[in-house]
Parts: structure tokens; C-alpha cells; sequence
């Protein structure tokens, strides 16, 4: 171990010769890119390195793109280990920030499961809350008579049932979608001025449309942005609010708005990838793949547990850019983490169809079929939101390939 060395967690670099080795005195392999990427920031700690300063000194000599550079830094957070992450910080919308020496205290992190998740437990409901709460969990509110004001709202009544509704929206059916919509107006009913519980329920509603799960849907389509909107006015700050009508102006085709408003969710809370990562789901929506894989694959790599919707997006941008193989890695990830997501299946049924495997394209509709969606061609074009004409098209056929039904 060199005295000149420079520390980075437990790992050693050195300058000179570019060897990294463990505190134990191991040798720790990393790709010469890698390193390249990694000595650059090494050179500029506790200061933020955007995207193109390390792209121009990294590859100055040949034209590269931020898949590149994302690889790379899933390279070295690898090798990092423990506290990756915080050690090297994305800054969102900038570039990333190194912190050598000692270990950089975490902001709070919060995500939304947007699309449903696999939280089965009243606790996971505080695990995966936007700025989750750090008091005791009810039970133990009671055992240790501790009087508590949970976030958002003086009603802890209230504050449960939004717990318990997310708990059920997570159960991707109606019959659960029902179970959480009557927990989030319950919510409401008790604390009319609960923001949360309005946006809550908008987000609800935007599933029914994305599986279409809808049977008036004018009607339904203003109850959802009501409550989104009522959300925002009740708090204006509320990112969830702004994600809520965001996703809502994304699903009705209303692009640029729904750009607008997750572009204000993330100002509000820049920690929380879930926004960012359906702007690209938006440009997916869009037909801009390229830029949504330029979103989406960053908000994988920084996120520590990436839902599986988050997966079902990337899947989209690479199938829509062709790249089969690895948009069947994405899908495959995303129905490891949800078995039966509709969105996955159904992608996973295209996929398959367009690569010749059309026998287990028809075991996956049979799949879709089971868990209650309807497995038609008109059906399942008419829940796919994409507005681009031949990405349509394109489904379409595979579609039919497949020998789905009309």
C-alpha cells in the first residue's frame, strides 16, 4: 500500500501505475475505461463533473454516447461496494460527484412504486414512502404511548388507510385497485386537506387506464386528473402531486403537459429517480426511444432497488430501437420482480413473436390470459399508449404473428 494512494471506501488507487487493490491488499479488476472514468473524478473530488467534461477527457479520441459513460460508472460503483452510491453521487440532470476519503452522509431517499410493486407488509408502505416517516411503526406508537404527527396530515387515521391503500394498489388487479381506492377516499373523508391521499388516488386511477380497467372513460379520465389537480392545490410542493399529473397527461396523450409536470416533480424532490424515469416512459410514449434510453438507463444504474417497472421502460426504448436482446434482459429482469406484469407480458409476447419463438410467445399470452386480461389483439392495442404510428404498427403485427386472436 503506497502512502500516495488515493482512498475511496476500502479501495486503494494508485495514480501511477493505475492498480486499485482492496484494504486486505487484494487486487480489484476494473475495465481500462473504467478506470479512465474513475481517475478523472478522482482528480476533481466533492466537486460535480458534468457529463461532457469526462466524456471529452475520456474519449477524446472517438465519438461516445451516455450509455457508455453510465456503464462505466455501474463499473466502479461495483467495485465500490458498500455506500456506492453515496461515495459517487449522481447529481441529477448535471453529472456525478466523487467523494474520496471519507463516506458522504445520504440525503433520504423515496420512491413511489408507480406501477405497483411487491410490498406485501404494512412496514413496506413505510419503506417505500416519499419522505418516509422515521417515527415507530403504529404498533409500537401505542405500546410506548408516544404521541406522533405522521407527514402530510394531523389525522393518523388517515395517514394509515393511505399506508393500507398502497399496500393494495401494489396487487396489481382491480379487485385490489377497488381495495385501495376505498382505503384513499377513506383517507380523504377523514382529512378532506390530505394532498398525499388525493394524489394517491389519482396515480390509482392512471393504473385503471394503463390496463384498461376503465368502463366510462371520459368520466374516468376527469375523476383522475380532479384528484391529481385537487392534490397539487391543496400542496403545491407535493412532487408526488406533479408525478400524479404527470403520469395522468402521459397516459392521455397530453405529452408536453405531462413533461411539464414531471419536470416539476423532479425539481422538488431531484433524489426521487421515479419521476425521472417515466419522463422517459413519456418519451417512449413519444417515439423517442434514443432519448428515453438516455434517461432510463441512468435512473436504473442510481437507483438501489429499481422496481420493476422501471425495467418494463427500458425494455420499451430497446425494443423500440431493435435491440431484442437486450430489451428481452430488461423484460425478463422487470417479470423476476413482478411475475405478472401486463406490461412486461405483453411486450414479452411481441418480443417473442418478432424473434420466431412464436410457441413461447403463445405459453406468455396464455400466461396473460390467466391472471384475467384480455389476451385479443384489439384488446391489447387499445391499452398500448404509444402515439407513434409505426411502433403501432409494429406491435400490431407481432401481434398477430403470435396468433392472438382479433
Amino acid at each position: 500500500m503506497k502512502s500516495h494512494g488515493i482512498h475511496l471506501g476500502d479501495i486503494i488507487i494508485d495514480p501511477t501505475t493505475r492498480a486499485l487493490t482492496h484494504s486486505d491488499g487484494r487486487v480489484v479488476p476494473l475495465r481500462n475505461k473504467s478506470k479512465d472514468v474513475l481517475l478523472f473524478l478522482a482528480k476533481n473530488p466533492s466537486r460535480t463533473v458534468t457529463k461532457s467534461e469526462i466524456i471529452e477527457a475520456v474519449w477524446s479520441d472517438v465519438t461516445a454516447s451516455d450509455e457508455s459513460l453510465v456503464q462505466c460508472i455501474a463499473d466502479i460503483r461495483r467495485v465500490i461496494g458498500k455506500d456506492a452510491r453515496q461515495t459517487l453521487e449522481t447529481v441529477p440532470r448535471e453529472g456525478y460527484c466523487i467523494h474520496l476519503g471519507v463516506k458522504k452522509q445520504a440525503k433520504p431517499r423515496s420512491y413511489w412504486l408507480p406501477m405497483g410493486g411487491v410490498a406485501t407488509t404494512l412496514i413496506a408502505g413505510f419503506l417505500f414512502w416519499s419522505n418516509p416517516p422515521v417515527e415507530p411503526l403504529p404498533e409500537q406508537i401505542v405500546d410506548e404511548q408516544v404521541e406522533v404527527t405522521p407527514p402530510g396530515t394531523s389525522v393518523t387515521e388517515a395517514y394509515l388507510e393511505v399506508l393500507q391503500g398502497r399496500i393494495s394498489a401494489n396487487g396489481i388487479s382491480m379487485k385490489e385497485s377497488l381495495i385501495a381506492e376505498r382505503h384513499f377516499r377513506r383517507a380523504i373523508d377523514l382529512d378532506p386537506s390530505y394532498a398525499r391521499a388525493h394524489a394517491e388516488l389519482g396515480t390509482l386511477l392512471t393504473v385503471r387506464f394503463e390496463n384498461g380497467w376503465v368502463v366510462f372513460e371520459k368520466e374516468d379520465e376527469e375523476k383522475a386528473l380532479f384528484y391529481a389537480n385537487k392534490a397539487a392545490s391543496l400542496d403545491p410542493d407535493l412532487a408526488l402531486a406533479h408525478y400524479a399529473l404527470g403520469r395522468l397527461h402521459g397516459i392521455f396523450g397530453n405529452i408536453e403537459s405531462a413533461k411539464i409536470s414531471l419536470q416539476r416533480a423532479m425539481e422538488l424532490e431531484p433524489e426521487n429517480e421515479d419521476a425521472r424515469a417515466f419522463f422517459g416512459a413519456v418519451l417512449n410514449l413519444q417515439g423517442d426511444a434514443k432519448a428515453a434510453l438516455e434517461i432510463l438507463e441512468p435512473a436504473v444504474a442510481s437507483h438501489p432497488n429499481p422496481p420493476h417497472w422501471y425495467y418494463y421502460a427500458l425494455g420499451h426504448a430497446l425494443f423500440n430501437l431493435g435491440e431484442l436482446k437486450s430489451a428481452n434482459e430488461a423484460f425478463a429482469q422487470c417479470l423476476k420482480l413482478a411475475e405478472h406484469s401486463p406490461y412486461c407480458l405483453r411486450y414479452q409476447i411481441a418480443l417473442f413473436s418478432e424473434t420466431g419463438r412464436i410457441e413461447d410467445a403463445k405459453a406468455v399470452a396464455q400466461v396473460y390470459a390467466s391472471i384475467g386480461f384480455d389476451s385479443s389483439v384489439s384488446a391489447i392495442m387499445n391499452v398500448f399508449k404509444d402515439k407513434a404510428p409505426e411502433a403501432r404498427a409494429r406491435l400490431e403485427a407481432a401481434f398477430r404473428a403470435a396468433g392472438l386472436p382479433d
